[in-house]
């Protein structure tokens, strides 16, 4: 199972408001039974699966589903990249159709949401993009609302890969080869999460939201994923979750406890990291360009539509 010391560490972020989720290897999928024991303990309030099948998924979906049920849809939910057909054959409340930012996947995002099912929009790169998952989230509960359907159980997650992040842009700055460089190892995940933590705080404050809350809606929470053994002290915040390996999960444990919020009201910290890592020659548009991506920009000072 996993070691007493990193049984407190979740429990710690779970304090902090941090949902702690596994993240499954393709290579090494968990068991059904395994799944409920690790449920059974309390300490996982998710599954990012790895399984490519409906009869997989739906496995590890009946195996978190008591957990769904007694926490009233906050928790047992599992993260499945399948079609729409495919999650259709699952047909569990507590599946989240993985789903990726562009444009037709966030039309997708819209309506699959507006059909009452949860979704995971991952990965997701941007300032932008975090807005607009956000926004094709609110889309779809709004045209569930309207169809008379319930919003209490539809469920979302963004899913930023924050450990992606800093390999990419640590290996950039290793490449460098300065003393300036490598003084900012390890900064842009955090500022990143910090900025994505601010755009959600915005949109959560909009009367849009506040009409579909009223409606029972949830919000969507923040899911960083592949998390670096020292980035699950390092990013913390109400409303967010790490899906984390149970090996990544054990390393984590020897950099101590959370010490309390480290997203909230620092957007201010999160521009000036970025743009010291754009000082020493990081461009942040390129290590995340992708098919799709729009914004083409340096960082500097990010503006809503800015990438990261």
């Amino acid at each position: 199972m996993i070691s007493p010391l990193a049984a407190a560490l979740l429990r710690q972020l779970a304090a902090e408001g941090v949902a702690g989720w596994l993240a499954e290897d393709a290579s090494a999928p968990f068991a059904a039974a395994r799944l409920r024991r690790l449920a059974a303990d309390g300490n996982f309030s998710g599954l990012r699966s790895a399984a490519g099948s409906a009869d997989a998924v739906r496995e590890a979906c009946d195996a978190l589903l008591w957990v769904y049920d007694a926490s009233d849809g906050d928790a047992g939910l599992v993260s499945a990249a399948l079609d729409r057909a495919s999650g259709r054959t699952v047909d569990r409340p507590n599946l989240l159709v993985r789903i990726s930012p562009d444009g037709p996947g966030l039309r997708a995002v819209t309506a699959t949401v507006a059909a009452g099912q949860g979704v995971d929009v991952s990965p997701v790169r941007t300032l932008a993009g975090c807005a607009e998952a956000m926004d094709a989230y609110f889309s779809g509960l709004e045209l569930a609302l309207a169809a008379g359907l319930s919003l209490g159980r539809v469920a979302a997650v963004i899913s930023v890969p924050v450990g992606e992040i800093d390999a990419e842009v640590d290996a950039r700055l290793a490449r460098l080869d300065s003393p300036e460089a490598l003084r900012h190892r390890g900064t842009a995940a955090l500022a990143v999460a910090r900025l994505a933590f601010r755009v959600r705080e915005e949109r959560l404050g909009g009367e849009w939201w506040r009409v579909l809350r009223a409606a029972g809606a949830r919000p969507p929470r923040l899911l960083w994923t592949a998390p670096l053994p020292h980035q699950l002290t390092a990013l913390v915040g109400w409303g967010t979750g790490q899906a984390v390996s149970l090996e990544r999960l054990e390393a984590a444990v020897v950099h101590g406890p959370p010490n309390g919020d480290t997203l909230l009201k620092a957007e201010e910290a999160g521009h000036a990291a970025l743009a010291a890592l754009d000082g020493v020659g990081i461009d942040m548009a390129e290590v995340f360009r992708a098919p799709g991506d729009t914004c083409q920009e340096g960082v500097g000072r990010i503006r809503p539509h800015d990438p990261f």
